[in-house]
C-alpha cells in the first residue's frame, strides 16, 4: 500500500503543473463567458426596450429573463468543459507513453520498483480519477462564482433566480453530477471502465508493438460489445426498466474493468521485460 500511495503521489506532481494551467483556463474562460453573455443580454435588453418602447415585464415576457441557464448553453460554458474532457482523455495515453518515450525512459523504473507491477496501472489509473473528481468538485464552485458575477452585471429586474435542482438538470451538468446514486455510479463506472481498457490496449500496443495494435484494436471492440449486450438484448426484446438496463450494464462494465486489470497485470508481468 505505501509503494502505492508513492505511486500515485508520483503521478500526480507529474501532471500538477498542467492540471493548474487546465484549471486555470477554464476558470478564465467561463469567467470571461459570464462576463460577455450578461453584458450582451443587458445591451440587447436596453436597446430593444428603448426601440421598441417596452417596459422590462413586457420585456420578459416576450424574450425572458437572464438566468444562470444563459450562460450554461452558451459556447464559452460548453467548450470549456468539451476541452477539459478531450484534455484528460488524451492524457490517458500521455500518461503511459511519455513514461516509455521520454528520454529517461521511465517507465522500467517503475517496474523495477520493489512492487507488485499492476501497482503502477492503479496509480495511473488512481490519477485520472483524481483530477477528474477534482475538475467537476471546482466546477461546483465555479458556478457559484460566475451566478455571483452575473448577478452584479444583470439588474434584478431581469433576473431570474432558478433553483439548484433545475440548474444541475441541464443535459452537460447532469452527465457531470447525475441526479440520483444509481446514474451517479452508471456514469462514473462506465468512464472507469473506459480509462481502464484504453490503458490495457496501450499495453497490449507496448508489449506486441505492430501486432500489439491489432490486438489493441480487437480487444478494445469486444470490451465495446461486452459493456453494449444489455443494451442490445434490451433494443430487440424491450423487456427491462431503464433502471434495471443501468444496473445490468454497470454490472457488466465492472466486469470489462476487472478483465482489464486481470490482462494489464498478466501483460505487465509476463510479455513486457526490464
Amino acid at each position: 500500500m505505501n509503494h502505492y500511495i508513492k505511486l500515485v503521489n508520483f503521478e500526480v506532481k507529474r501532471f500538477s503543473k498542467l492540471f493548474l494551467a487546465l484549471i486555470i483556463a477554464v476558470v478564465a474562460a467561463q469567467i470571461f463567458g459570464a462576463i460577455i453573455t450578461s453584458l450582451h443580454y443587458v445591451s440587447n435588453a436596453e436597446t430593444t426596450m428603448l426601440r421598441d418602447q417596452m417596459t422590462v415585464s413586457d420585456y420578459i415576457q416576450n424574450y425572458g429573463a437572464y438566468s444562470l441557464q444563459n450562460f450554461l448553453f452558451s459556447e464559452y460554458f460548453i467548450l470549456s468543459v468539451v476541452f477539459a474532457a478531450a484534455l484528460l482523455m488524451i492524457y490517458d495515453f500521455f500518461i503511459w507513453y511519455r513514461d516509455w518515450l521520454g528520454k529517461s525512459s521511465v517507465i522500467y523504473r517503475l517496474l523495477m520498483l520493489p512492487t507488485a507491477r499492476r501497482n503502477v496501472y492503479f496509480a495511473k489509473l488512481t490519477t485520472i480519477l483524481l483530477f477528474v473528481f477534482g475538475l467537476t468538485g471546482m466546477q461546483i464552485i465555479l458556478l457559484e462564482v460566475v451566478k455571483q458575477i452575473t448577478q452584479q452585471i444583470v439588474p434584478d429586474q431581469l433576473w431570474q433566480a432558478d433553483s439548484v435542482i433545475y440548474i444541475y438538470s441541464t443535459d452537460i451538468l447532469n452527465l457531470l453530477y447525475p441526479q440520483s446514486p444509481l446514474l451517479f455510479v452508471f456514469y462514473y463506472v462506465i468512464g472507469i471502465t473506459a480509462v481502464a481498457v484504453i490503458f490495457t490496449s496501450i499495453l497490449f500496443e507496448r508489449s506486441y508493438h505492430l501486432k500489439g495494435i491489432f490486438l489493441a484494436l480487437i480487444y478494445s471492440v469486444i470490451s465495446v460489445v461486452i459493456v453494449m449486450v444489455p443494451v442490445i438484448i434490451q433494443t430487440i426484446t424491450d423487456y427491462f426498466y431503464r433502471n434495471e438496463i443501468y444496473l445490468i450494464v454497470t454490472g457488466f462494465s465492472i466486469l470489462t474493468t476487472a478483465l482489464a486489470i486481470y490482462l494489464a497485470d498478466y501483460l505487465l508481468k509476463r510479455k513486457i521485460n526490464v
